[in-house]
C-alpha cells in the first residue's frame, strides 16, 4: 500500500485556512511571496498550529543563500601564465645583455 504524501493545513496571509496542502505546494507558495517563516501551520498529525520556521522540512527555505562563486575563466589563467612567462624571458634577456649567466 503507497502512503499518501503528508499533508499540512496552512493559515494563508489572507486570513483563511487552507487544508490538504502538500510540502511542494508550501515550497510554492513561500517562493511566491504567500507564505513566511511566521505562516502558522498545522503539520501532518498534529493538533496545532506552529510557524512555518519550525518545521525541520522546510529548514532549507530559510538559510540565507550561498556566496556566488566567481567563474574561473580559462584567459585569466592564460594571462597569468603569460605573465610569467613573459617576466622569465625578460629576465634571461637582462642576464645575456649584462653577462650574467
Amino acid at each position: 500500500m503507497i502512503t499518501p504524501p503528508p499533508e499540512y493545513t496552512v493559515m494563508g496571509g489572507d486570513g483563511q485556512e487552507y487544508r490538504n496542502i502538500s510540502a511542494a505546494q508550501i515550497r510554492q507558495w513561500f517562493a511566491e511571496g504567500r507564505l513566511e517563516e511566521k505562516s502558522p501551520v498545522i503539520p501532518p498529525d498534529a493538533k496545532d498550529w506552529v510557524f512555518l520556521q519550525s518545521l525541520p522540512e522546510f529548514a532549507d527555505l530559510f538559510q540565507p543563500p550561498a556566496p556566488a562563486k566567481k567563474p574561473e575563466s580559462l584567459l585569466w589563467k592564460l594571462v597569468i601564465i603569460a605573465g610569467v612567462v613573459l617576466v622569465l624571458l625578460l629576465s634571461l634577456w637582462w642576464m645575456k645583455k649584462h653577462g650574467q649567466h
